[in-house]
């Protein structure tokens, strides 16, 4: 049985590194903020199917569900309740992607299918772990897949502007993605991403060339050239 779904996946950062009593802790904390951001969003937490991962969440959400709610109210509630957590003693760092697709509900042992794989791959995406590394004050890094973000970013009143997300590219399993990274809270524009791949800036050049001419006959007028002239 096939379903168009909404799903999110959520990891905690550096759960590996804590001991039991701590990674205990952290596994209720998360268990927790979702709850708590998912009632306060209307998400039918109770309708939730979850997969236990220890350090994450894998959650398909139920039939229905609008994906504006979950970038905008959901994301929002999420991260205030993830910033009230951190003490002196205590942190927990979340990474959340989300996407959605024609989900295979029937599979033997999870989801199969590419809408069913993207989710795992975007939260472990090494830009989004670099995203977090750059800013030690956030609490929260949200990652959406291509889809969501073309369909639902900045497209109607309340949802994320589309300046509030920066473009990835990475691979995973040796198969390139495509996401869209936010930070709530802090400019991800100006954030270090050292394994992101560069993007062309869609900018023109600022050189001052002024380039005329079709076929074999161009010609390139500019501060740093003289008339040069390119044909056969």
């Amino acid at each position: 049985m096939e379903e168009h779904r909404v799903i999110l996946a959520a990891d905690v950062e550096d759960y590996t590194g804590r001991n039991r009593h701590d990674q205990g802790r952290l596994q209720a904390a998360l268990v927790g903020a979702l709850d708590i951001a998912g009632t306060a969003a209307q998400l039918r937490v109770a309708d939730w199917d979850r997969q236990k991962q220890g350090d994450g969440q894998y959650v398909v959400l139920p039939a229905g569900t609008d994906p504006a709610t979950v970038l905008g109210p959901f994301v929002k509630a999420l991260s205030k309740h993830l910033r009230k957590q951190q003490t002196a003693t205590f942190r927990i760092r979340v990474r959340l992607a989300v996407h959605e697709g024609l989900l295979s509900l029937d599979g033997a042992n999870g989801y199969p299918g590419d809408h069913g794989v993207q989710p795992s791959r975007l939260v472990d995406a090494q830009p989004l772990r670099d995203a977090l590394a750059s800013c030690p004050e956030a609490a929260l890094g949200v990652i959406v897949s291509e889809r969501v973000f073309n369909d639902h970013i900045g497209q109607r009143p309340g949802s994320p502007r589309r300046d509030q997300f920066r473009r990835v590219d990475f691979e995973a399993k040796n198969r390139p993605y495509v996401g869209y990274i936010r930070v709530p809270g802090h400019n991800v524009h100006a954030l270090a991403l050292p394994s992101a791949a560069a993007q062309p800036d869609p900018r023109p050049p600022a050189s001052g060339l002024n380039i005329t001419g079709m076929g074999s006959n161009v010609a390139v007028n500019g501060p740093q050239t003289n008339h040069q002239t390119f044909g056969r």
